[in-house]
């Protein structure tokens, strides 16, 4: 199955943005997982602000919906990053880390980056698809991106870009790239997955 792929450019970085194939129809599965992981674990601190992160391993579970959404993301991640990145198909790519976050009203995520991983993003599996837009023009939920060039920015049109998610789409983007996650305020919550890719040749570069 040929799956539809926007390359969107800012700040002269690539951002990725694509259905992943399947998770339509498994998103209301996914979404029942997750809120039962939710329930069974605390969780943990990283850019979320009052909302819940899971551990980051989700990608080695043994759970049979969790094994196919690893799977998923890594073909469709593969396939971006080497045409992004140019090489060939013996080129080694790892998916090393796979959580979830889940965003109760008020919650949101701090700005942040993915470093050292060379490549990351995130899906989406329960998110309001239309929500009201705020006076600055950011819906509640949106995922923004930040000019990772700061010089010069008071002098460029934006130094920031906003999606607004929708149910099923991935964006992959280099992990340098800072990014945030703008307060939820709808009483259902915002599920989102989230991951990271290692590039095999840097990684043995840094080995030597």
């Amino acid at each position: 199955m040929t799956t539809q792929v926007e390359n969107r450019w800012h700040f002269g970085v690539p951002i990725f943005e694509a259905q992943l194939p399947g998770l339509l129809e498994k998103r209301e599965l996914l979404r029942d997982r997750l809120l039962a992981l939710q329930a069974e674990e605390e969780g943990v601190a990283r850019s979320n602000q009052r909302g819940w992160h899971s551990r980051d391993d989700l990608h080695k579970s043994s759970d049979p919906l969790l094994q196919w959404l690893t799977e998923q993301i890594y073909q469709l991640g593969v396939q971006l990053i080497r045409h992004a990145e140019g090489g060939g198909t013996e080129s080694p790519v790892f998916l090393s880390s796979l959580w979830a976050n889940i965003n109760d009203f008020g919650a949101w995520n701090a700005p942040h980056a993915h470093l050292p991983c060379e490549w990351s993003g995130c899906i989406y599996v329960d998110v309001e698809e239309s929500p009201s837009e705020e006076s600055n023009g950011i819906h509640p939920g949106d995922i923004m991106f930040f000019d990772p060039v700061p010089v010069g920015a008071p002098y460029r049109k934006s130094s920031t870009v906003s999606y607004t998610p929708r149910n099923g789409t991935l964006y992959l983007f280099p992990g340098y790239l800072m990014h945030m996650v703008a307060p939820h305020y709808e009483e259902k919550p915002r599920i989102s997955m989230a991951f990271n890719f290692r590039l095999g040749d840097v990684l043995t570069s840094v080995a030597r």
